[in-house]
């Protein structure tokens, strides 16, 4: 049933006058005579008593004022819905890895709530592995990673970058001062990794297997700003994203150390599985990320 069909019965109601109600809509009486046929032909009920060039609403169309308003009032409703951000209520259920959610989130939080002061955002932080299960079991709407290029014919990918991944020390460490270092050298040192399995820890036991090595971390540890606060006062070496650790190195508490022939890199990746509904709160939610999150990417030899 057209909406248009009955607004201009709502105004023929009102007017009791097809050419009037024609002319407050701008149409033509032809047009207003046509959509009163075709209403009347989807209700299989008379809604005008047509006596002469007269017309008066029949017992049908008397009662018909009352559904018809309301669906006019439900329309207009959901119309005005995406626009009025005021009026947008519901949740949305982000999962981010942490270093990521310490480097460039702190800020969006409190400004999309700013924006949109009725939608709850439910944010879950985690490793990669944890929140892809968690998306394909529809746990979650949106999500945040670092990790392997997801494939394309699974997921929509909203934002993708290459994040370059290097390793990290206190200025104090005997490497930081050294122009290269080999592999070997690095992994006689004190290492503070992720978890096996967890983050960007495999690309280190890569770097390990194709080099026919072995080592063993001081410390293995989640939490990015652990590894970060560590790394400052300690004589750990860590690796990281660049940028979790670009303002550390700019501002002198931590140093990279340039290890030779190693160059290891994740995709960072805000992305939905294909065939989840975008909800308007979901794309403010999107709009609002693409318009206020900065480039992650920072080359390594700007540091």
């Amino acid at each position: 049933m057209d909406v248009r069909n009955l607004r201009t019965f709502m105004k023929v109601a009102e007017l009791n006058n097809f050419t009037k109600a024609a002319a407050e809509l701008g149409y033509s009486q032809s047009a207003v005579t046509v959509q009163m046929q075709q209403l009347e032909t989807e209700l299989g009920l008379p809604l005008f008593d047509r006596i002469g060039k007269n017309i008066t609403l029949t017992q049908y169309g008397t009662n018909f004022i009352e559904y018809a308003g309301k669906v006019i009032e439900a329309m207009e409703r959901a119309e005005n819905f995406a626009s009025d951000l005021s009026e947008m209520k519901g949740t949305i259920r982000f999962g981010i890895v942490d270093s990521i959610l310490y480097a460039c989130f702190i800020g969006i939080f409190p400004e999309f709530s700013r924006r949109c002061p009725n939608i709850s955002l439910k944010v879950y932080v985690g490793s990669a592995r944890e929140i892809e299960t968690k998306i394909r079991a529809n746990e979650l709407d949106l999500c945040y990673m670092l990790d392997y290029k997801v494939p394309r014919k699974e997921w929509v990918r909203v934002r993708e970058e290459i994040e370059p991944i290097i390793f990290v020390a206190s200025p104090k460490h005997p490497l930081a001062s050294k122009e290269s270092v080999s592999f070997e050298e690095l992994i006689g040192c004190k290492l503070m990794l992720m978890p096996q399995g967890e983050g960007y820890r495999y690309l280190f036991d890569d770097e390990l297997a194709k080099r026919n090595l072995y080592a063993t971390p001081a410390v293995e540890i989640s939490s990015t700003e652990a590894m970060l606060s560590l790394a400052e006062s300690s004589d750990y070496v860590t690796m990281l994203p660049v940028f979790a650790a670009r303002e550390h190195i700019r501002s002198g508490r931590l140093s990279k150390i340039n290890v030779a022939n190693c160059d290891m890199q994740q995709w960072s990746q805000l992305a939905y599985l294909k065939g989840k509904a975008l909800t308007p709160q979901l794309q403010m939610f999107i709009d609002t990320l693409r318009e206020l999150l900065p480039p992650l990417q920072t080359e390594p030899s700007r540091l």
